[in-house]
């Protein structure tokens, strides 16, 4: 057989994200890739039952908090019979995709260790998220979940869950940055919003050097549909190119901006009615206080998130259909500059924008110029990037 090098992606984030059913939805289109496909879950299962345990969806949160050590044992033989498929396997893709991190009730439910991760050596960590608003959704149609919930809409807690992803985030995090200690170099951690097409998520997987990432950066907020429906057209032409991480495809600031609205118009508000965005038929009650506590977080979440998504970008596109001047846009530009990132500025306007978007605007290798024709601008893109700095 011949020596193929090949490269172990773990794919993880808190639970009910839609990960697995987002994953494998995607790799049915993933014809003629060599990869291979663990559901962790499924390994528990066979060595649970090996040991007399029955483990199920149902049951597994409280078998792991209440037998700890027991599940720590079938976790850590499941990983390893996980790491002899990789090595005895001829397909150069190996995704791996398990839960982090998630407490429920007093305890918690601990998807990898240390340990588990030194066995497996990810070279890329892909944290799968979705917006807090359909993951309650989720939960509420799903009769395990919501039972759990006491079968009561109001229990479940935007505020719980946005912790839900705080804490499958920091785990991620701080296991990787132990094993950067012990030598194993995981090439990067990646928050990963599931309204990316499943064709740009497959070009992350199996076309990364083909298909460099790039980051798409605009202004997000307060615009006509025209302009949106501009962006979509931009953000597809890119992609025949470019593995294009849009920060769009997980979106929860739209909660937050019609909590605003309702507040402004009636101070006095307890509930807050929101029409989902994806299903305007549906509407959520939520409660004005619990919306409240999960902005604090979400707030850094979102702008943390987008930060990943350029540090991991080699280069960014800033598409400024827009006069004004978007705080969120010049950040992005001056964190892609501080990470060596090549930056490309469609700025289609007489007017000058303001001297920092101007400078950060024209960072892109060659021309020093900002761009009046988004097609010359992606033209630019694909001739200059292999003199990309950001390897």
């Amino acid at each position: 057989m011949e020596n193929i090098e090949k490269e172990v992606i773990l794919l993880t984030g808190p639970p009910l994200n839609g990960r697995d059913e987002y994953l494998e939805e995607a790799l049915e289109k993933a014809n003629g890739e060599s990869y291979a496909y663990y559901h962790v879950f499924d390994y528990l299962k066979e060595v649970g039952k090996e040991r007399g345990v029955k483990i199920t969806r149902k049951n597994v949160l409280d078998f792991a908090i209440n037998h700890q050590d027991l599940m720590n044992e079938i976790r850590d033989e499941a990983f390893e019979r996980i790491r002899r498929e990789i090595d005895e396997s001829d397909r150069k893709f190996h995704l791996v995709s398990t839960p982090s991190l998630f407490r429920w009730g007093s305890g918690s439910v601990i998807g990898f260790t240390l340990s588990n991760l030194k066995l497996l050596k990810p070279n890329r960590v892909i944290i799968v998220l979705d917006d807090v608003l359909s993951v309650r959704r989720r939960i509420i149609n799903d009769p395990e979940w919501f039972e759990r919930f006491g079968n009561d809409p109001d229990n479940i807690k935007l505020t719980t869950l946005v912790m839900w992803r705080e804490d499958a985030i920091n785990h991620v995090k701080t296991l990787v940055h132990e094993l950067k200690k012990e030598g194993i170099n995981v090439r990067y951690v990646l928050q990963f919003g599931i309204r990316h097409p499943s064709e740009v998520f497959l070009d992350l997987l199996f076309r990364e050097k083909e298909k460099p990432l790039v980051y798409l950066s605009y202004p997000m907020t307060g615009h006509e549909e025209e302009y949106y429906h501009r962006v979509r057209g931009f953000y597809n032409k890119l992609s025949e190119h470019f593995t294009v991480l849009d920060p769009g495809a997980l979106d929860d600031w739209w909660v937050v901006a019609e909590y605003d609205n309702q507040v402004a118009k009636n101070p006095n508000v307890k509930k807050i009615r929101i029409k989902h965005l994806l299903d305007g038929n549906e509407v959520d009650e939520l409660d004005r206080e619990d919306i409240e506590q999960a902005t604090e977080i979400l707030r850094r979440q979102l702008v943390e998130r987008d930060f990943n998504l350029v540090d991991v970008s080699r280069a960014i596109a800033v598409y400024h259909y827009a006069e004004g001047v978007s705080a969120g846009v010049v950040s992005e530009m001056a964190e892609a500059y501080r990470t060596l990132a090549a930056i490309y500025l469609y700025y289609p306007f007489k007017r000058r924008p303001s001297p920092f978007m101007e400078f950060y605007g024209m960072q892109n290798p060659s021309r020093r110029t900002m761009f009046k024709n988004e097609d010359e601008m992606i033209r630019a893109m694909v001739e200059e990037r292999d003199y990309w700095t950001k390897g």
